[in-house]
């Protein structure tokens, strides 16, 4: 009876424990008392920002302030950029976003990007977080703050990965048809841009990158993954409003 016991204490021990991951040593920092509101359908269609944090090393801390720009754009003219400097607008931009990230390359000819598999990159969501998303909108001259949830991706390919410009990460919903369908908050037209095989940025082995995903309104509970290439996180739940589906 007490082997039964200690068998049976130990299996709970064993069962209660989550496996950690180079993600729980990771401390995002940020204002913890902001007012955060979910991004509602179209609502982003004017704003800048990407959903980039952090490409680096791995850090105890990471500040919670995002990449205007993958690609940085060309310089203003200098009287215009003494302007940009001199405005609150740009005060406002430079204290929640960095200009670019600095990394991106446009190459001569077109680019053989790396496959992703869940051999080449981890990807750790933590959907149970709740972290800022700072978004600004030129339209208006506001910036916008919504309840997101950071995610976190590292490459353990053990080599250098050749990766395209991205922005954002978009979730995807196993819909009735049990397929996982990309969802995206917004019906802006995609167009095509030539240049895009051209720009590059380089993964270097055991680097991670932190970026976050808006949640959704909805009441709705469905379940999610998220896709980077063909790499794909663990399944996860999330609230959603099924009538995204029909704008999709």
């Amino acid at each position: 009876m007490m082997k039964f016991f200690v068998y049976f204490s130990l299996l709970l021990t064993f069962s209660g424990c989550k496996e950690k991951s180079f993600a729980d040593e990771i401390n995002l920092q940020y204002p913890k008392h902001e007012k955060l509101s979910f991004q509602q359908f179209n609502e982003g269609l004017e704003e800048t920002g990407t959903g980039v944090i952090y490409i680096g090393k791995e850090a105890s801390s990471i500040e919670v302030k995002y990449f205007r720009h993958m690609l940085a754009p060309p310089p203003p003219p200098p009287s215009l950029e003494r302007i940009q400097q001199d405005s609150a607008r740009e005060r406002i931009i430079q204290k929640y976003f960095y200009p670019s990230v600095n990394r991106v390359y446009l190459a001569d000819k077109p680019v053989i990007f790396d496959s992703l598999t869940s051999k080449s990159v981890e990807i750790i969501v933590k959907v149970q977080d709740t972290i800022p998303k700072y978004m600004y909108n030129f339209e208006t001259e506001t910036l916008k703050k919504y309840k997101s949830f950071p995610v976190f991706i590292k490459n353990i390919s053990g080599r250098k990965l050749i990766l395209p410009e991205f922005k954002s990460l978009f979730p995807a919903l196993l819909n009735n048809q049990q397929k996982w369908q990309i969802i995206r908050n917004d019906n802006a037209l995609i167009c095509g841009n030539r240049s895009w095989n051209y720009a590059y940025w380089e993964f270097e082995p055991d680097e991670i990158m932190v970026v976050s995903v808006n949640f959704l309104p909805g009441t709705s509970k469905g379940k999610f993954k998220l896709y980077f290439g063909n790499a794909a996180s663990k399944p996860f739940l999330m609230n959603y409003d099924k009538k995204i589906i029909e704008y999709q």
